[in-house]
């Protein structure tokens, strides 16, 4: 079963999704990471692009092939592992 999205829910996805990949530590993180590294500057930004773009990707692509929350995601591993 399958229905439409209201105007206000979209909007509401589009800036939880935004918030999701351009929080405060992704704005503030990677210069300081940058400078951090010296010379190996591109092993740094792989690893950032890899935890903060490549796991949010990853965490929205689960939940939506599961098609819902959390509960959902994690009812193989069982109850208490789900907490």
């Amino acid at each position: 079963m399958t229905h439409q999205l209201r105007s206000r829910d979209i909007i509401a996805l589009g800036f939880m999704t935004f918030a999701l990949f351009v929080g405060a530590g992704n704005i503030i993180f990677p210069p300081m990471v940058g400078l951090q590294a010296g010379e190996h500057v591109w092993t740094a930004a792989f690893g950032f692009l890899i935890t903060a773009v490549g796991l949010p990707v990853l965490t929205v692509v689960a939940l939506a092939k599961v098609g819902g929350g959390v509960d959902s995601l994690s009812t193989p591993i069982g109850k208490v592992a789900g907490v």
